[in-house]
């Protein structure tokens, strides 16, 4: 160092000198120490140049104004003297070489005291130890930070004793594990080692950074910060670092980190790899590379992309559908992505199965609809039907031609036939309560099989039917008993749509009469219901069949309604191919009493007078011949108006009338007989072809009137006369 420096203390006495300082004289540093700075200047650092009064003045002016002057000594080497003030008070003073004729090295020089107020005002303790570690100077800072109370850092003291007064003092705490002299020792070594960045903690719980730097002349620079508050800083950071990384990696949502360029992955929470496995690289989801390169196409023109639909594979290989949004940004120097992707393979499945179900409602709705007008077609058919079948029927006993007795009997027959397959749609399209009463299940099975076997029969399917006679009665709902029937013999009918003329179907009846059931099976050779599905196979909506093809309710149906009659339905498939379904109720223990068995040979209906009212003048005319033969006198109308005009003029036993008429029905007709011929209500019965309608159904159930649904048999017809005429007490 070709700068050398002395300090004086307050009462400007020499605390320190450097051997720059030195060499301009013969004596030691133990010598000069405590010379007074007016001599020292005077008689030691001025000694080989020309005294002059004008020096001496200088001198004086020069200690307390801080100037600096330029001499030259008699050997002709110049030199800058300056001097400052140090923190304790004192001074120091500067000697450095100095040539006049290069004005930039005298300005750097004089620039020199700027530099040494600029470290003054450092937030940063700057302090100067010799090569002995005795302190040498410091800037304020470093006094406050490390003894701001007591001013042990006196220049020429070593550091061991600075560090032993600080520590006893509790200017500093001593680490764990550490015993005062350790802890000096580590000081001085982290000193001359040069150490950066030691830390050292104080007693008030702040925290100090310590590092050495070298000197040019063989000192040490010592500075000093106060990190305390930048740990904290640090430390809050990092705890709310600690916290961000907690809630995402606990966050359930899906998102990525990924690099532009190639695609790795920076960032892959949890939820992530649970969707994706362990992912190196963004490319390895999408299905095809072309995928992400459409993908960086809409992105990255904007560098935000919302809601782009996307293909991904998932960790175990399987395609997942899903909407990505993307932003673009900055992750040091480098462009990424950072993604989320929602997983919409299960909305789409549930929009398509929705799709699916409209379009099963829409055909469900024309089914509805196809079955009301085939409902009001079957209404139409009643009319001219029970013509049909009551012509037929009367014909029988007309004739003792053997072969017009037998045509007459084939119309007969198939008019029957017409009748029941009417009555049954009928009684299966409406919606009505039960009507428990004496139920022939095989009769139930035969109407089933008329409604649903045409299916079976153009397929080329084998239907055999074995039905026990004189199988006893149930206690059911014989409608809805034909409705369970049917819909195993549609079930069947699936069963066997691949088989073809090798398709077969039995029905059989049979009782047991250990257990007192009536037991009906339908059995069928079709494809078996598979082991797996078979716990289900009366579960609400369930089917097996393709969509469009079945609603899975058809068996739920049957299954509640054998159950509401306390009986039981059950099945037993084979592996091998082939089903049987059982349907077991308990046999009634009550003789069939819905019929009145009126005696034939009784004669007192003989004579008695009959009001016909029915708009259809055929379906009147049918009614008035039948009861005619069997001895009533009729009279036959067309509209209700005429019916009470012949009710006012003359006294009838019984009135049968049509209900849907044209102007006022049968139910108006009802209400004004109750108020006009009240002791003709009892006596009123019904006929109707319109049992589908509501209000008519309605009618019917709560009117407590006997009625009759067309189309008619002559026997249903006399019975209920029959039955009414007692019924009033005639």
């Amino acid at each position: 160092m070709e700068t050398g420096f002395a300090t004086f203390d307050k009462a400007g006495r020499l605390l320190s000198i450097n051997d720059v300082f030195l060499s301009l004289n013969e004596e030691t540093r133990q010598s000069l120490i405590g010379s007074k700075v007016e001599k020292f200047v005077l008689e030691k650092a001025l000694a080989s140049f020309q005294k002059t009064p004008e020096i001496e003045g200088t001198i004086h002016q020069w200690r307390f104004d801080h100037s600096g002057f330029v001499r030259q000594n008699v050997s002709g080497n110049k030199f800058l003297f300056s001097h400052y003030k140090t923190p304790e008070g004192g001074t120091c003073y500067l000697k450095a070489p100095f040539q006049l004729e290069t004005e930039k090295k005298t300005q750097s020089y004089l620039n020199a005291e700027v530099l040494l107020d600029a470290i003054q005002s450092l937030d940063v303790g700057i302090a100067l130890y010799d090569a002995d570690l005795c302190f040498v100077l410091s800037n304020k800072k470093y006094v406050d930070l490390v003894m701001p109370d007591n001013n042990p850092l006196r220049p020429g003291r070593n550091i061991r004793d600075i560090t032993r007064d600080l520590t006893s003092s509790d200017g500093f705490t001593l680490p764990l594990g550490l015993t005062l002299e350790d802890w000096i020792e580590k000081i001085v070594s982290s000193i001359t080692s040069y150490a950066k960045d030691l830390e050292i903690p104080r007693p008030d719980g702040r925290l100090f950074l310590g590092s050495t730097h070298e000197t040019g002349f063989g000192g040490y620079l010592v500075t000093v910060k106060d990190i305390t508050k930048q740990r904290e800083m640090e430390e809050a950071s990092r705890e709310a670092d600690m916290l961000l990384h907690k809630i995402v990696e606990a966050c359930p949502a899906n998102f990525l980190v990924s690099r532009v360029s190639d695609g790795k992955i920076i960032y892959c929470p949890p939820a992530s790899r649970d969707r994706f496995g362990d992912i190196e690289t963004a490319k390895s989801f999408f299905i095809k590379p072309q995928d992400r390169e459409d993908y960086l196409k809409a992105l990255l023109p904007s560098g935000t992309l919302d809601d782009y639909r996307v293909q991904f594979r998932r960790r175990d290989g399987s395609i997942m559908q899903g909407l990505t949004s993307a932003r673009v940004t900055d992750y040091k120097g480098e462009d990424v992505i950072v993604s989320s992707t929602r997983d919409i393979t299960e909305q789409l499945q549930m929009q398509k199965e929705l799709e699916e179900q409209r379009e099963i409602a829409h055909q469900n709705e024309k089914i509805s609809a196809l079955g009301g007008l085939l409902a009001g077609v079957a209404h139409e058919l009643n009319n001219p039907l029970s013509i049909v079948v009551g012509y037929a029927l009367m014909l029988q006993d007309k004739t003792d031609d053997p072969e017009v007795k037998r045509r007459v009997d084939r119309i007969a027959i198939a008019a029957e036939r017409c009748a029941k397959i009417v009555k049954t749609f009928l009684a299966m399209a409406r919606q009505r309560p039960m009507q428990i009463e004496n139920c022939n299940l095989n009769e139930a099975v035969e109407v089933a099989l008329d409604v649903a076997g045409y299916g079976l029969k153009v397929s080329g399917a084998e239907i055999s039917l074995s039905l026990a006679n004189d199988l006893p009665f149930v206690v059911a709902d014989h409608d809805q008993m034909a409705q369970v029937f049917t819909n195993l013999i549609v079930n069947a009918e699936h069963a066997l749509s691949e088989k073809g003329d090798e398709g077969k179907l039995v029905i059989r009846s049979s009782f047991d009469d250990l257990l007192g059931e009536v037991i009906v099976d339908v059995i069928d050779n079709g494809i078996g219901i598979p082991k797996e599905i078979q716990a289900r196979i009366f579960e609400p909506f369930f089917t097996t069949k393709d969509v469009g093809s079945g609603t899975g309710v058809g068996l739920a149906f049957c299954h509640r309604i054998v159950d509401a009659h306390n009986g039981n339905l059950s099945f037993r498939s084979s592996a091998k191919g082939g089903t049987c379904f059982s349907v077991r109720m308990k046999a009634s223990e009550v003789v069939g009493k819905n019929k009145i068995a009126p005696d034939p040979h009784d004669e007192k209906h003989l004579k008695q007078s009959i009001l016909i009212v029915d708009d259809e003048v055929d379906v009147a005319d049918l009614i008035s011949e039948i009861l005619r033969e069997d001895g009533y006198q009729v009279t036959a109308v067309n509209s209700v108006k005429d019916a009470l005009s012949e009710l006012k003029v003359h006294s009838y036993d019984a009135i049968l009338s049509d209900v849907k008429m044209p102007g006022m029905d049968g139910m108006a007709f009802l209400q004004r007989i109750a108020v006009e011929f009240p002791e003709m209500s009892a006596k009123t019965a019904f006929v109707t072809g319109d049992s589908m309608s509501p209000g008519v159904a309605d009618f019917i159930e709560n009117s407590g009137q006997l009625h009759l649904e067309k189309p008619v048999s002559p026997e249903e017809l006399v019975n209920m006369m029959r039955s009414l005429i007692q019924k009033t007490g005639k």
